[in-house]
């Protein structure tokens, strides 16, 4: 078993439509199949992936369903060296999604997904990793003392494309892009 592999099934993914999200259990899958980050998710591995969906709303009607016409799907997959997410966000108006293109880190006036991370599950420090609809990726390094850092700056990979059903994010983290804690789990190692 890869050996990050008990750390995944677990993990606890905090995937937002905007800036901010519910959490979300989600069993992952491994894969040694490559994985190419182009946003069409169009490998064996994705097609046998677990679904995320049902989603609620933060801003602006905090717990309202998302409706099914803005809906999002989430999967998740992991190698031995990386995790990889793939989102599908609906909107049945997709010319009229909010793409303005800015520099790293600037969510700007853009539609957002994301994921958080938190390789302690302690509540304590998290790696944020949004890219926009226009592609432009933001990542913080959150810490319960500190608050959010945008000078961190990992080196992770996405590709966001418009499509006629809303849009589409495919990501990659890789592992050294994270922090994860040395204690054995309850599954074991």
């Amino acid at each position: 078993m890869p050996k990050y592999s008990c750390y995944f099934i677990c993990i606890i993914l905090l995937f937002t439509g905007k800036i901010l999200g519910q959490k979300k259990t989600l069993q992952t899958q491994f894969t040694d199949e490559k994985i190419t980050i182009d946003g069409k998710f169009d490998e064996a591995a994705w097609k046998f992936a677990q679904t995320a969906t049902d989603f609620v709303m933060v801003a602006p009607y905090n717990g309202v369903p998302i409706p099914p016409e803005k809906k999002t799907d989430v999967k998740v997959i992991y190698t031995n060296e990386a995790i990889f997410v793939a989102a599908t966000l609906y909107d049945e108006e997709p010319n009229a999604i909010s793409k303005e293109l800015t520099e790293r880190d600037n969510f700007a006036t853009a539609d957002h997904f994301g994921v958080q991370l938190n390789g302690y599950n302690d509540g304590q420090q998290e790696f944020r990793f949004f890219v926009s609809a226009a592609g432009v990726q933001i990542d913080v390094f959150y810490t319960e003392a500190n608050g959010e850092d945008v000078s961190w700056n990992a080196i992770w990979e996405s590709k966001t494309q418009i499509t006629n059903f809303g849009w589409v994010v495919e990501m990659r983290i890789p592992y050294a892009a994270l922090r994860f804690s040395t204690a054995k789990n309850k599954l074991g190692d």
